[in-house]
């Protein structure tokens, strides 16, 4: 008996040291039709990542027969979309990964609804058919969620938000968050031992200019959330962002927090956009308007770590990137 919990226990400590294996590839993307096949799953195979993020779109619950259904969603719509997605190549793709790697949030066709917010008489079903198939804690107000990766001096905390099932419509003073996700967000973010806190939002954060969804629609929920982030003393913030069928890194300067914040938008796995030259002054580089994944990438080898946030293509390829170290996401000392 000694023996068998002996061995138990060094079964247990191998298990809580890998589960504090420093993070340094995490990978995301968004807009995914499972029926559609993608050379984009093996290279993200081969790029191999240690976590993985859902942004949104990740079914397509109202397209029926490939058409988009705006009234008299079927009853089983969403049963019948996750189904497709635990068949699909995206998933077999990430299996290896352990299940608390994988994290996911919503957009609107995940649930439901083009564009749709809090009004949406689906989105109980819609959150029932979510929790089932990517499981997690199942909440009254939406499928918000954060978790911690790696050990204390590497630690990295990913928060992913709800932007749909508490949203108001758009104005000057609509929510997005609601009360009870605008307080858990802070506690998340209050809380210690994060060096590098990525944020997903399905809608995109940081851009303001083009004339779809994104949180400049909601300016008083926007300034609540630099506000939340100022208040808390949060270092290290990386936005993630999914929803608009091309790709883009989006750099803001000058903001409350003190230091560069960058808005990675990874769209989509299978879908594409027409846009080419769309307006947005806080762009790194140019849009990508193909197939694609993003890439976060930590080395932790060095006394400053440096951060890469890439945009890859259908073959691999680095299409746009930013690359700097994690002193820089913090406010300047003095």
């Amino acid at each position: 008996m000694r023996m068998v919990r002996a061995g138990w226990a060094l079964v247990f400590a191998a298990w809580v040291a890998g589960a504090e294996e420093p993070v340094s590839r995490i990978g995301f993307g968004s807009c995914y039709k499972p029926e559609k096949s993608t050379p984009l799953w093996s290279k993200v195979a081969e790029f191999d990542p240690q976590v993985w993020l859902w942004l949104g779109d990740n079914v397509y619950a109202d397209v029926i027969d490939g058409k988009y259904v705006k009234k008299n969603l079927p009853p089983n719509a969403f049963e019948q979309a996750y189904e497709k997605l635990g068949k699909s190549e995206g998933v077999a793709t990430l299996q290896k990964l352990p299940r608390d790697h994988i994290l996911a949030t919503w957009d609107d066709h995940d649930y439901g609804r083009n564009d749709e917010g809090k009004n949406w008489e689906r989105k109980r079903d819609a959150r029932e058919a979510f929790v089932k198939f990517w499981g997690g804690k199942e909440q009254s107000d939406g499928v918000y969620s954060s978790r911690d990766f790696g050990p204390e001096g590497q630690r990295v905390r990913v928060i992913l938000l709800d932007t749909r099932f508490n949203r108001d419509d758009p104005g000057p003073s609509g929510d997005i968050l609601g009360a009870r996700q605008w307080t858990w967000l802070e506690e998340e973010l209050k809380r210690p031992g994060a060096r590098v806190v990525v944020i997903g939002s399905s809608i995109q954060v940081l851009p303001e200019q083009h004339r779809f969804e994104k949180w400049a629609n909601f300016p008083k929920a926007k300034e609540r959330l630099w506000k939340t982030l100022k208040d808390a003393g949060s270092q290290g913030v990386i936005f993630v962002s999914g929803d608009r069928h091309h790709a883009e890194i989006s750099r803001l300067a000058e903001n409350p927090l003190g230091y560069p914040l960058y808005d990675v938008t990874s769209s989509g796995l299978t879908e594409r956009s027409s846009v080419r030259d769309e307006v947005n002054d806080l762009r790194v580089g140019e849009v990508f308007p193909e197939s694609n994944f993003g890439v976060i990438q930590i080395d932790w080898t060095q006394a400053d770590p440096a951060l890469r946030l890439e945009i890859r293509d259908g073959e691999g390829k680095v299409v746009r990137e930013a690359t700097f170290s994690l002193s820089q996401l913090a406010p300047p000392k003095g």
